[in-house]
C-alpha cells in the first residue's frame, strides 16, 4: 500500500474530529450570539451544518481507505477532500491544508494505480 493512502487516511481521521469540534463550537456560538442579538445571530446557523457534512464525508473516506474493499473509493475521497477545503469558510485551516494535500496525493499515479489494482477505483 502506498504511503500516500495511509497518510490520507490519517488526515481524514484528524480532519473529521476537527470538523466535529468546529461544528460544536459554531453551534454553541450561534446559539449564544442568537440569544444576545434577539435571533439575528441565528442566521449563522448554516456554518455548523457545513462542518457536520464535512465530518461525515471525512469518516466515510477514512472507512473506505481503511477497508479498501468498497467501490467508488476514489470519488468519495475526492468529495471529502473538496469538503475539507470548503470548511475554510468556518475557519478550519487545518482541514483546508489536509484537503489540498489529499488532492495532491490523489494526482499521483501510484495512488490511482493501487486503487485500480484493488478494483475499488
Amino acid at each position: 500500500m502506498p504511503s500516500d493512502i495511509s497518510t490520507s487516511r490519517t488526515f481524514f481521521l484528524i480532519s473529521g474530529i476537527l470538523n466535529i469540534l468546529t461544528a460544536i463550537g459554531w453551534g454553541g456560538g450561534t446559539l449564544a450570539f442568537g440569544a444576545v442579538t434577539c435571533g439575528v445571530g441565528c442566521l449563522m446557523g448554516f456554518l455548523p451544518i457545513l462542518n457536520i457534512v464535512a465530518a461525515v464525508m471525512d469518516f466515510l473516506a477514512f472507512s473506505k481507505l481503511n477497508n479498501l474493499n468498497q467501490t467508488g473509493t476514489y470519488g468519495t475521497v475526492n468529495t471529502a477532500a473538496i469538503f475539507d477545503i470548503v470548511t475554510i469558510l468556518t475557519g478550519n485551516v487545518v482541514s483546508l491544508v489536509f484537503g489540498i494535500l489529499i488532492l495532491t496525493f490523489m494526482q499521483k499515479e501510484d495512488f490511482k494505480s493501487f486503487l485500480v489494482s484493488k478494483g475499488i477505483y
